[in-house]
C-alpha cells in the first residue's frame, strides 16, 4: 500500500472519528452483552421461540406451503436463516453476535442522522454517546426479536434520505429504498412513515429542492419490488392476497376491544390452538391491583378473553369483533383507548421481555423512567416541527417517524418495546430542542448585557455572612 493511500485512509479515519468511535464502542458493549451477560440463545421462549423455530423451519422446508407462515412478517426469521447459513445451522451465539452488530450500526446511524440534521455541533456526539449505553436498545439486541433489524433499516433509510436532501444523488435514493424495504419486511409499520412523508414532501417540496419526485420514485422502486414479492409469498401460503402478513387486523382487535388474550381453537386437523396476549395490555390489566382507582385502567369492552374456532389470522372474525367493540363502547371510548396507547409508549408498562424476568425488570423500569421523564415531552414538542417545516426542514423529515409511531400505537396498542426502535430519533429531537432553548436563553442573556453595558454588578464580600 502506497504512502499516499495510507495518508488518505488516515485522513478519512480522522474525519470520521466520531461515527467510528460510536460504532466501535457500541459494538464492544453489545457483543459483551450478547456473549457474556445476556446471550439471546438463553432466552428462546414466546416470540423469540417463534422466530427461532420459523428460521429453523426454512432449513427443512424452504418452499413448503403452510397457512401459518403468512401470519407473521417474514423478514426477521428469513434474516436469521440467512445468518445461520453463514455461521452454521443452530449457531445461536453467532446469530446473537449478528444482532449485536445490527444494534451497534443503529447507534452509528443515530449519530450520522443527528450530524446531518442538527444545527449545533455538540448534539450529534451527545446523541451518539447516549445511544452507546442506551439500555432499552441494548436489551432488545439481546433477544431474537424484530425490533433490532427494524431499527437498523429505518435509521439507515432515514440517513440515506438525508443524503439525497443534501446531495441529490440517485445512488443514495436507491439505497434508501433498499433499507426501507429491509425495514418493511421486519415490521410493516414503517409504511406509515412513508404515507406521512408523502404529504409533507408535496406541500413543502421547495424546502428540499434536491429531493425531487424522480429521486423519491427511485427510492420507491426497491420497496415496490419487495412488496410485490411479499404479496406473492402471502398468496402462495394462504391463497389470499395482502402485502406482507395477516396479523394486522388481529393486533388491531386488542386496541379496539382492550382484550388481553385471543385464543384461536382448531377447527380442523391442519390447524392448532394458538394463544396470544400483548404484554403491555397484560401489564395495564394489573393496575387494578398496583394502582386501584387511578386512570388509566384496562377497560375491556366485551370481555378480557376472546375465543373462536378457526385460523388465528381470520380478518373477517377480527373485523366483526372490532365492529362490536366500537358499537358497544362508542367512539369516545375509542378515543380514550387511542390516548392511553400513545401514553403507553412511555408509561404504564415495563420493557418486555425484561419485564418478565426479575433480574432485568428493575433496570428496565429505571430506564423506562429516564426516557419518560427526560425525553418524552421534549421530543414530542420538537416533533411539532412537521407542522411548520420551514423552521427546521431536515428535522421535520426525521420527526415524521414519531407521528407514525403515534398513529400505530393509537390504532393498535402502545408499548415501550415498540417505541424503543424510535429512541435514536426521539433522543435527537429532545437534544435539539434543548440546544435551541439553550441558544435562545444565551442570546437573551447577551442582549440584556448589551443593553446595560455599564450597570455594576452587586458583589458581596466573601465571608460577610458566616451562616451562609
Amino acid at each position: 500500500m502506497s504512502a499516499g493511500r495510507i495518508r488518505r485512509i488516515g485522513a478519512w479515519a480522522y474525519e470520521q472519528r466520531w461515527p467510528l468511535a460510536i460504532l466501535i464502542a457500541s459494538l464492544v458493549v453489545r457483543v459483551h452483552w450478547n456473549l457474556r451477560v445476556h446471550p439471546p440463545g438463553d432466552y428462546v421462549y414466546s416470540d423469540m421461540n417463534g422466530y427461532v423455530s420459523r428460521a429453523a423451519g426454512l432449513f427443512t422446508e424452504l418452499w413448503g406451503k403452510r397457512e401459518y407462515a403468512g401470519f407473521y412478517p417474514w423478514g426477521t426469521h428469513a434474516l436469521m436463516y440467512a445468518i445461520e447459513r453463514a455461521v452454521g445451522r443452530g449457531n445461536l451465539a453467532g446469530v446473537g453476535v449478528a444482532f449485536a452488530v445490527m444494534g451497534a450500526l443503529s447507534s452509528m446511524f443515530g449519530y450520522l442522522i443527528a450530524r446531518r440534521v442538527s444545527r449545533f455541533r455538540w448534539v450529534a456526539p451527545a446523541v451518539g454517546l447516549w445511544l452507546v449505553f442506551d439500555y432499552p436498545m441494548i436489551s432488545l439486541s439481546g433477544y431474537f426479536l424484530s425490533e433490532t433489524p427494524f431499527a437498523l433499516g429505518m435509521l439507515a433509510a432515514t440517513w440515506l434520505l438525508l443524503r439525497v436532501v443534501d446531495h441529490g444523488r440517485a445512488r443514495d435514493a436507491v439505497l434508501a429504498g433498499v433499507a426501507l424495504a429491509f425495514a418493511t419486511v421486519m415490521r410493516p409499520q414503517i409504511l406509515v412513515s412513508v404515507a406521512l412523508l408523502a404529504p409533507l414532501w408535496f406541500f413543502g417540496r421547495r424546502l428540499w429542492p434536491r429531493l425531487t419526485l424522480a429521486r423519491l420514485l427511485q427510492a420507491a422502486l426497491p420497496l415496490v419490488l419487495v412488496l410485490g414479492f411479499s404479496a406473492w409469498r402471502l398468496h402462495y401460503h394462504t391463497g389470499r392476497w395482502g402485502l406482507i402478513s395477516e396479523n394486522g387486523s388481529f393486533n388491531q382487535v386488542f386496541g379496539r376491544c382492550h382484550v388481553t388474550k385471543i385464543i384461536a381453537l382448531p377447527d380442523g386437523p391442519t390447524r392448532s390452538r394458538t394463544v396470544f396476549g400483548p404484554p403491555p395490555l397484560l401489564q395495564l390489566g394489573k393496575r387494578d391491583v398496583t394502582a386501584p382507582g387511578e386512570w388509566p385502567q384496562l377497560d375491556p369492552v366485551i370481555d378480557k378473553y376472546f375465543y373462536y374456532y378457526g385460523y388465528i389470522g381470520d380478518a373477517e372474525i377480527h373485523r366483526d369483533y372490532m365492529r362490536q367493540c366500537v358499537a358497544q363502547g362508542g367512539w369516545l371510548k375509542q378515543a380514550e383507548f387511542a390516548l392511553v396507547h400513545v401514553l403507553m409508549l412511555w408509561r404504564y408498562n415495563v420493557l418486555w421481555p425484561d419485564s418478565g424476568k426479575g433480574n432485568w425488570a428493575p433496570t428496565a423500569s429505571r430506564w423506562g423512567s429516564i426516557h419518560a421523564i427526560g425525553f418524552a415531552l421534549p421530543a414530542v414538542l420538537a416533533a411539532l416541527v412537521v407542522f411548520a417545516p420551514r423552521r427546521h426542514p431536515k428535522l421535520a423529515l426525521v420527526a415524521v417517524h414519531v407521528w407514525a409511531a403515534f398513529i400505530v400505537a393509537a390504532l393498535y396498542f402502545g408499548d415501550v418495546r415498540l417505541r424503543t426502535p424510535y429512541d435514536p430519533i426521539l433522543v435527537l429531537l429532545a437534544f435539539e430542542l434543548f440546544a435551541i432553548l439553550g441558544a435562545w436563553a444565551w442570546a437573551k442573556h447577551r442582549a440584556r448585557g448589551a443593553r446595560n453595558p455599564g450597570k455594576p454588578s452587586r458583589v458581596e464580600p466573601v465571608g460577610s455572612d458566616p451562616a451562609r
